[in-house]
């Protein structure tokens, strides 16, 4: 018995721990602006799942003519990281 594992399955995976770890971490900072860059690297965790969920099982879904779910969903991954960081920065100061 073969068990194949697509790239899609393990990028899936290290977003899903990813996504765990952060919300410990938030957990253990219990608020605050450190607590809420944690959140966001959640969210843009739980972006890029729903990403790859959404090109597995629908490909063809379309929002605005050419533009994919999966795309949008991939971009809105990508700023939550980008929101993050920026408000990890900021709380450092």
């Amino acid at each position: 018995m073969q068990m194949d594992i697509s790239t899609s399955t393990v990028t899936a995976i290290i977003a899903l721990l990813i996504s765990i770890s952060a919300t410990y971490n938030a957990y253990l900072l219990r608020g605050g602006k450190l607590a809420w860059s944690q959140i966001l690297i959640v969210l843009g965790m739980i972006s890029f799942m729903l990403s790859l969920v959404f090109e597995i099982f629908l490909p063809d879904f379309r929002l605005v003519q050419n533009t994919a779910i999966t795309d949008v969903l991939l971009v809105m991954g990508f700023i939550f990281l980008l929101v993050a960081s920026l408000k990890l920065r900021s709380s450092l100061r």
